[in-house]
Formats: C-alpha cells, sequence, structure tokens
C-alpha cells in the first residue's frame, strides 16, 4: 500500500496524484487533512504516515519545497525518505539505499514529473549486497 502524507502547501498536486493512482488500480492511504487547511502541521503528518511506513508500506511525501517533509520523515528511525525532484533521484535512492519514502518538492516540479517519479520510485528495486551495510548503518 501506498501512504500519502502531504501539507497545504501540496494538497492540489496530491488531489491528482490520487487521481492517478485510482485511475491506475493503486491501493493508498493518506495522512492529511480532507481539505485544503494551512493549519495542518506537516510534522503530525509525518509522524502518523512514518507508522505505516514502518510497517513495510511505501510512502509518497510531499509538501511545497519537500524539505519539511525530509526533515520530518527521516527523524524516524526505519523510515528512509528521498527528496526527489527527477526520477533518477528516485531510482538512485531506491537502488542504492533502499529508500521507502518518495517526497515531492511540489513547487518546483510538474504534476508530469511528479507521476514519472513516483512511477520509477515504485518500480525500481533495491540492490542489496553491498548496499546493505549502509541501511544497517543508518539503522543502528
Amino acid at each position: 500500500m501506498i501512504v500519502l502524507a502531504y501539507d497545504h502547501g501540496a494538497h492540489d498536486m496530491f488531489q491528482r496524484i490520487k487521481k492517478y493512482l485510482e485511475k491506475n488500480k493503486i491501493e493508498y492511504t493518506e495522512c492529511a487533512s480532507p481539505k485544503y487547511d494551512p493549519s495542518d502541521s506537516f510534522a503530525t503528518m509525518a509522524k502518523r504516515a512514518n507508522a505505516l511506513v514502518k510497517k513495510g508500506n511505501i510512502g509518497i511525501y510531499g509538501c511545497r519545497s519537500g524539505i519539511g517533509m525530509s526533515m520530518a520523515s527521516n527523524r524516524c528511525k526505519g523510515v528512509r525518505g528521498a527528496l526527489c525532484i527527477e526520477p533518477i533521484f528516485a531510482e538512485m535512492s531506491r537502488k542504492h539505499n533502499d529508500a521507502n519514502v518518495c517526497i515531492l518538492p511540489c513547487d518546483y516540479i510538474c504534476y508530469k514529473r511528479a507521476i514519472r517519479i513516483i512511477n520509477t520510485f515504485l518500480n525500481t528495486e533495491f540492490l542489496g549486497g553491498k548496499y546493505q551495510s549502509r541501511i544497517d548503518e543508518l539503522d543502528n
């Protein structure tokens, strides 16, 4: 299952992303306010989403710059969030770092690029092997 977490700055982009996921029959849950609300705390949403990611789900998080969600996601042991501004960032974060959260900087990418990033993230496997020691080190 995909876990979506976003704040008011990413609200419009994530409404479109949800439609894309539904159209492609990709199951998701969201940790976000059901309406555009600037008082929403990205930290609170990330905490709820991180709990689901730690259970083996993949996260797609977003905010205006992606920086706030990056900070909030990576404070949680076992959650490896990668700020992805291009599909190659999504690919390399999965292959070499076993990222389990893709973070979108919604003010700096268009919807089409966001979908390319998401698809790359979802369809790239961790290489393991010599890269596993990185993950082991992070999780200690």
